[in-house]
């Protein structure tokens, strides 16, 4: 059998090496990650068991994992430790980006990317906000752009290097996106103090006069035209090609933190029916696509019920900091707030409203 000839992700040998990965090496050290930030030796370790590789074709270096292996994989990571997650899991991010350009000197960082010497992040979830707020400037100059302004959030910060970001050309009425070297001058960062995912290295980055060369601009698209799939079409696959024939996933996090939280719950109470009950709930909705955004906000909504249920299950346990059903039940807050474009937010709104 080869690593394609699977019946199911979770089959793939490359996922059930990964679980046993994540069962010795990330879960024990959750916790203590929560409270303090992802060590660098969970991305040595990723780097060792080939995890950046998966989402690179063969032809430059990469593993060419499946999208739905890698989606089971990243959910695992997810429900084990959701820091470490949010940190690495954007990886994929300046991946897509660059598989859906034209550009050369970009396609040449994707070796580097596969073998794990640099690994990617995001940073365009400000653009969201323009006109109404401030945003990322992006001014079109001799040979590239400049980028001015704050781009709020980029986590794995100290671990990424390489991030996909965005800006506002005022001018063109245009999202430009490209591939950013964050170890080059014209970026301060400031860490922030979250409430949740609060391991996962999330800091608030200034860009002063930072250049990036035409050569590494992956996309300049109309803002109109952007707008109207942002929320339906997920960031990390906007760019990249799909297979015709690929299944459709949920974006991973919500199931991953439900399948965790209800696991533990379900062993704490064997047989409670409720817990069963959402269990079952959870696996049809995570098998029955929905039109976006409604699906993730649908996921989303019962990550925090089954989180909130393993609390309950847990008792006052489960309140302290030592205890993974706290950081679970947190983390799905965060989930409340990823890629929260407008319809995004109806959609999410709306779903709490019945």
């Amino acid at each position: 059998m080869t690593v394609n000839q699977v019946a199911t992700p979770t089959e793939h040998p490359v996922y059930r090496e990964f679980a046993r990965f994540v069962e010795e090496i990330i879960v024990p050290a959750a916790v203590q990650v929560d409270a303090t930030e992802v060590p660098r030796s969970h991305l040595d370790a990723l780097r060792e068991v080939g995890y950046f590789s998966w989402p690179v074709p063969a032809e430059y270096g990469g593993a060419g994992i499946p999208a739905a292996v890698r989606n089971a994989a990243d959910d695992l990571l997810f429900g084990a430790d959701p820091s470490t997650a949010l940190a690495l899991t954007q990886h994929t991010g300046p991946i897509g980006q660059i598989l859906g350009s034209d550009s050369g000197p970009a396609r040449e960082l994707l070796p580097d990317l596969a073998a794990g010497k640099r690994i990617g992040g995001a940073g365009f979830a400000q653009i969201r906000s323009w006109p109404r707020k401030s945003a990322t400037i992006a001014t079109k100059v001799p040979g590239g752009y400049r980028f001015q302004g704050t781009v709020r959030w980029l986590s794995g910060w100290g671990l990424v290097d390489t991030a996909w970001l965005g800006g506002v050309d005022e001018h063109d009425s245009t999202y430009v996106f490209g591939i950013a070297d964050l170890t080059r001058p014209g970026i301060a960062a400031t860490a922030l103090q979250l409430a949740a995912v609060a391991g996962s290295r999330t800091v608030s980055l200034v860009l002063d006069d930072y250049f990036v060369p035409d050569e590494y601009i992956t996309e300049v698209t109309d803002i109109e035209s952007w707008n109207a799939v942002d929320g339906t079409v997920h960031p990390n696959e906007r760019r990249r090609p799909a297979a015709e024939d690929a299944p459709q996933v949920p974006a991973p996090g919500p199931v991953g933190l439900s399948r965790a939280a209800l696991a533990d719950a379900l062993t704490a109470h064997p047989g409670e029916p409720a817990l069963l009950q959402l269990s079952t709930e959870l696996e049809h909705a995570a098998a029955t696509p929905l039109p976006e955004p409604h699906w993730r906000a649908q996921l989303d909504a019962i990550a925090l019920r089954a989180t909130t249920a393993a609390l309950v299950a847990a008792g006052g346990q489960g309140l302290l900091r030592a205890d993974i059903a706290q950081v679970r039940a947190r983390a799905a807050l965060f989930l409340q707030l990823r890629g929260l474009s407008p319809r995004v937010r109806s959609a999410r709104l709306e779903q709490y409203a019945h």
